[in-house]
């Protein structure tokens, strides 16, 4: 099996403040490329398949559209173009590799190789049409792998849905107007899903909407629902600000990104809070065992408002240590802020492989790409 360090895609980079070495993957497949959205597992267990998006500047429209997918192949050490598959929101089954997606109203599946056969999974039925809309934020499956995720949008409403993978059938669970999404299954719990509350703008009117504050001013956007129950749970952030929550590996833990402070962590069953006080602005991720965590974070130059492609850094943290090393500082811009992106560029680290990479979206070579991070170095380096 080849690996980042040995396969013939890949090319180290060591960062010039930290000393850590980075394998940066060759854009051979397409000029930009980058993950899958980083609450979906685009790899399979054996550690054979990882899957990446693909795009052709200039095609594509604000948050990147116009993506198609590929496959790296580590036991060949081939990469598989799929210019069929609109990769962006897709997740993987990892013990086959095959990739699950969505187009339209369909919900279909895909093997590695580009010859590989497309099953339909779904469609969504009339009543759920997607047009103006979209069909999943990202899928990801339930514990018990028989269901996926579909938080449906349709004109300004959302149907927060699970998708029966053997019957094609869906069950709804939750009915909302307005900009909620970034619906997730908890990984060892088949009958809880994680949402949010988001900005959105109203396809009637064309007004913008923001995340609702409670009276403290504590913005209401992390939720959760139990299959069955009509009244989803408010999970309130530690201090102010809240974002970009995800699930811990073992279904207990909603974490999520405060801007200003840290990470935050909620434990699902008693409440408990506590805040990690790492350099982060809007994306992070925790390993398997909650001990460590990876951040990005954007730093535009002096002067410079936030745009989409300014410069960014990545850090891995080690809560037990309370040690932080920068994994790439910094990823230079290659835009600027009167012509920002319009992909969703954003570093987004997050663990894989059984937690031995941190992969990361990364602009050191001048161009999008990939970046894996070997976290045993990143262990030693912040260790007490």
């Amino acid at each position: 099996m080849f690996t980042p360090e040995t396969s013939r895609h890949f090319t180290p980079y060591t960062d010039p403040q930290s000393g850590v070495v980075s394998y940066i993957l060759k854009n051979e497949t397409a000029p930009l490329q980058k993950m899958v959205y980083y609450v979906s597992k685009n790899w399979s267990h054996d550690g054979r398949y990882f899957w990446i998006v693909c795009a052709f500047p200039p095609a594509g429209l604000w948050e990147g559209s116009a993506f198609t997918a590929a496959c790296i192949d580590f036991l060949t050490d081939e990469i598989y173009y799929h210019p069929d598959i609109p990769g962006y929101g897709s997740c993987v089954d990892q013990d086959t590799g095959e990739l699950y997606y969505h187009t339209g109203n369909l919900v279909l599946k895909k093997g590695p190789r580009p010859d590989s056969p497309v099953t339909r999974i779904g469609r969504v039925p009339p009543i759920y049409r997607t047009f103006p809309g979209n069909m999943a934020t990202h899928l990801t499956f339930s514990a018990d792998k028989k269901e996926l995720c579909c938080d449906i949008h349709c004109g300004n409403e959302m149907y927060l849905t699970s998708l029966n993978i053997e019957t094609g059938a869906f069950t709804l669970w939750l009915h909302r107007h307005g900009g909620w999404n970034h619906a997730q299954f908890n990984p060892v719990d088949n009958d809880v899903i994680l949402f949010a509350m988001e900005f959105w703008q109203d396809y009637k009117t064309g007004i913008h909407h923001i995340i609702e504050r409670n009276e403290a001013g504590k913005r209401t956007r992390t939720w959760s629902i139990r299959r069955g129950e009509t009244a989803p749970t408010l999970h309130l952030p530690l201090h102010n600000e809240q974002t970009h929550e995800w699930w811990s590996a073992n279904g207990r833990y909603i974490y999520y990104c405060d801007g200003e402070r840290g990470v935050g962590r909620i434990d699902y069953q008693t409440g408990e809070h506590i805040m990690h006080d790492i350099p982060i602005s809007s994306h992070a991720y925790s390993s398997a065992d909650d001990r460590y965590l990876c951040s990005d974070k954007f730093e535009p130059d002096e002067g410079d408002p936030w745009y989409r492609g300014c410069p960014t850094s990545t850090y891995f943290y080690d809560t037990q240590t309370g040690k932080g090393v920068p994994m790439i500082h910094k990823n230079p811009a290659l835009y600027r802020p009167d012509e920002p992106c319009v992909y969703h560029i954003d570093p987004h680290p997050r663990f894989v492989f059984d937690d031995r990479y941190v992969a990361q979206v990364t602009t050191v070579t001048g161009q999008v790409t990939v970046a894996f991070t070997p976290t045993a170095p990143l262990i030693c380096k912040t260790q007490a």
